[in-house]
């Protein structure tokens, strides 16, 4: 979690009256005792997918930090008013120009994510789900290229992220469960 200090650093001014240092509580609520404004520093949702594409897993090569040159999933932040499926569809259309099948949930899992120096807590929600396997994979937006993989032979060390670390082990044991071998 992130600490009370982690926020002073960020936040010396409140942001509706501009009075120095509004109070900070349990990491993760800005209080001002001047003018009453409260805002809590909340996480943020996330979305990857584990594509699959003719037995062969798709993972892309983070173009940025953090995790630059990492392994990760195409996903990313939800945008206001978009389901999970929603945000996560337009995030695969952005990063590797197409469109994929049915979602299935994997798992999710909290992650810490340092941007910019500001550390965002994130909940990564992970789906499973496939590409025709004649679609042209294009890395675009913040990722540098892709990679296939045979699903149940990616080393979890190469992600850039926990999370991912944890939704690949699931996908994993869907895998064996469906008999892949």
């Amino acid at each position: 979690m992130a600490s009370d200090r982690d926020i002073e650093r960020h936040f010396r001014f409140c942001p509706s009256c501009g009075q120095r240092e509004p109070m900070i509580s349990a990491g993760r609520e800005l209080n001002c005792p001047h003018c009453g404004f409260r805002f809590f520093i909340n996480t943020a949702a996330a979305a990857g997918a584990f594509v699959l594409r003719d037995r062969q897993l798709v993972l892309c090569v983070r173009g940025k930090d953090p995790g630059r040159g990492k392994l990760d999933v195409p996903g990313g932040f939800i945008e206001f008013n978009e389901s999970l499926e929603e945000g996560l569809r337009r995030e695969i259309l952005e990063e590797l120009g197409i469109e994929v099948g049915e979602l299935s949930y994997l798992a999710s899992a909290p992650n810490d994510y340092l941007f910019a120096g500001v550390p965002y807590k994130t909940s990564d929600v992970f789906f499973r789900t496939t590409a025709s396997p004649d679609v042209v994979l294009v890395p675009q937006d913040d990722v540098s290229a892709y990679q296939l993989f045979d699903p149940l032979r990616v080393n979890p060390s190469d992600f850039a992220f926990e999370s991912t670390r944890q939704g690949y082990l699931r996908l994993v044991m869907s895998l064996v469960e469906e008999g892949w071998t």
